[in-house]
C-alpha cells in the first residue's frame, strides 16, 4: 500500500473546487486507452498533454508534470516525459549509468521506486528544500508544492510520476485525491507505452531500424517483404584472424565494440542502415527511390566509408585496426526468411551476393576499399581500376575499382 509522506500544511481549496465529473470522464478515457480523436495520430506527447490539461481544467492546479520510465535500450537507461503549461511536452533520455549520478540519487525517485511510497513536500518549508536537490530548483521557479508517486506495472516493475504546482497554498487534499485517482490508469498507459518503446528499441538494435518498423507493422510471416533498391556496403576488419589469435574473447568484443562505435554512426548520418553485424564487420544498405537517386546513395555510402576511416584514424585505435569495404548497388528482396518458428529479416538477391564477392576479392588482392564497375563513377572521390577477376556464380571477368580518401588521393 502506498503511503504519502508529507510535511503537514493547510489545505487551500475547499470541497467543490474540483470538477469530479470531469475527473471521472478523464479516468474513463484513460481506462479506455486514451484513444486519439478521429483523424489524430496517437503520440505519447499528445496523450500526456491531454491528461495534464484536462486535470487543470478540472481544477487540479498542475504547473509541471513528469513521467519517469526505465527502458530496454542499448544506450538509454530511462526516459523523462515532462509537461508544463507554458512549454507543453518535452522528452529527455538518460544515458546508461544515469541512475548512479548525484542528480538522480539525491532526488525523491530512488525512494519512491525502491520503497513504493508517494512523497509530498511543500516548498515553503526550508527543511524540505535541503532534503532533495530538485525541491530548491522548483521553489526558485515559483512552485509551491511537489508530489512524487510510484507507478506499479502489472509485472511488478516500478516507475514514477511527479506533480508540481504554483498555487499559493499548494495542492489541496481534494486535488491530491484527484491525482491519486488517475495514478492506476496512468500506470497502465505508461506500461503500454514502455512495452511499445522496448519492442521497437530491441528490434531496432538487433535487426535494424527499418526492419524493426516493418516487423512491428505486421511483416512477421515467411515471405513477407519487398523489393527495394539500395547501395550495398559490406565491411570487415583487416587482419582480424591474427588479432583474435592473440586476444581473449572479452578483449576482442571490447575492441570490436569500440571500433563499431566509431564507424557505425556515419552510416546512419548518411541515411544508411546497418542490417547485420557479421563477426568482425557489418552489412549496411543505403536505399534510393524517387527522391534519392542511385548516384546519391552510392555517394553517401562512400562518404560513410571515408568518414569512418578518418574517425578511426583519429581514435586510440589508429594504426592498430582498419576496415576493408566493398560497395555495390542494385535491386534485391528485403524481408523474412526462415523455417518453423525461427525467422530472420534480411536482404537476398544477386546484388547482395556480388557485394560479398567484392569483399572476398578485396581481401585476396589486399585492397582497402573496392567498388563495382557499375557504380565506380558515383563515388565522392575518383576510383581507378585495380584488377579484373572471376567471381563464382557470375559470368565473365569482373572489373574491380579501388579508391581512397581525398587527401590520400591527392598524394598519389
Amino acid at each position: 500500500m502506498n503511503e504519502i509522506v508529507a510535511v503537514p500544511g493547510p489545505a487551500m481549496m475547499s470541497h467543490g473546487d474540483i470538477d469530479h465529473a470531469a475527473i471521472d470522464a478523464l479516468i474513463a478515457w484513460m481506462i479506455d486507452g486514451a484513444p486519439p480523436s478521429r483523424g489524430e495520430t496517437a503520440r505519447p506527447g499528445s496523450r500526456i498533454d491531454d491528461i495534464c490539461r484536462r486535470l487543470v481544467a478540472a481544477g487540479v492546479p498542475i504547473g509541471r508534470f513528469a513521467l519517469f520510465v526505465n527502458l530496454l535500450h542499448p544506450n538509454i537507461e530511462g526516459r523523462r516525459i515532462a509537461w508544463t503549461a507554458e512549454d507543453g511536452v518535452t522528452i529527455t533520455d538518460g544515458p546508461i549509468g544515469v541512475s548512479s549520478t548525484v542528480e538522480y540519487t539525491r532526488n525523491p525517485l530512488p525512494k519512491v521506486i525502491s520503497e513504493q511510497v508517494s512523497i509530498r513536500r511543500r516548498l515553503n518549508d526550508p527543511d524540505a528544500l535541503s532534503e532533495f536537490m530538485i525541491l530548491s530548483e522548483l521553489r526558485d521557479e515559483g512552485f509551491t508544492d511537489y508530489m512524487a508517486m510510484p507507478l506499479v506495472f502489472t509485472d511488478g516493475e516500478i516507475h514514477a510520476a511527479t506533480f508540481s504546482t504554483k498555487a499559493p497554498q499548494g495542492f489541496s487534499l481534494e486535488a491530491i485525491a484527484a491525482i491519486e485517482l488517475i495514478r492506476r490508469p496512468l500506470a497502465r498507459l505508461a506500461e503500454t507505452y514502455v512495452l511499445r518503446i522496448n519492442a521497437a528499441s530491441i528490434l531496432s538494435a538487433y535487426v535494424g531500424r527499418n526492419s524493426g518498423d516493418q516487423i512491428l507493422g505486421g511483416s512477421i510471416h515467411r515471405g513477407d517483404g519487398e523489393e527495394i533498391e539500395a547501395a550495398i556496403l559490406f565491411t570487415d576488419l583487416i587482419g582480424f584472424t591474427e588479432l583474435s589469435n592473440t586476444m581473449s574473447g572479452p578483449e576482442i568484443v571490447t575492441m570490436l565494440n569500440d571500433a563499431f562505435d566509431i564507424v557505425v554512426p556515419p552510416v546512419e548520418k548518411h541515411g544508411g542502415e546497418v542490417l547485420k553485424f557479421l563477426g568482425d564487420g557489418f552489412f549496411a544498405i543505403f536505399p534510393y527511390n524517387g527522391k534519392t537517386t542511385r548516384a546519391d546513395a552510392v555517394k553517401a555510402a562512400s562518404e560513410t566509408i571515408l568518414e569512418g576511416e578518418t574517425l578511426l584514424a583519429a581514435s586510440p585505435h589508429a594504426g592498430k585496426i582498419a576496415f576493408r569495404s566493398a560497395l555495390h548497388a542494385g535491386s534485391f528482396h528485403y524481408g523474412n526468411i526462415g523455417g518453423a518458428n525461427r525467422l530472420d529479416f534480411t536482404a537476398i538477391g544477386g546484388p547482395i551476393n556480388y557485394a560479398a564477392r567484392l569483399l572476398d576479392a578485396a581481401a585476396v588482392l589486399d585492397l582497402r576499399h573496392v567498388v563495382s564497375e557499375e557504380i565506380a563513377t558515383n563515388l565522392c572521390v575518383d576510383a581507378k581500376l585495380a584488377a579484373t577477376v572471376e567471381f563464382k556464380g557470375f559470368e565473365g571477368p569482373q572489373k574491380l575499382f579501388t579508391y581512397c580518401g581525398r587527401e590520400e588521393h591527392h598524394n598519389l
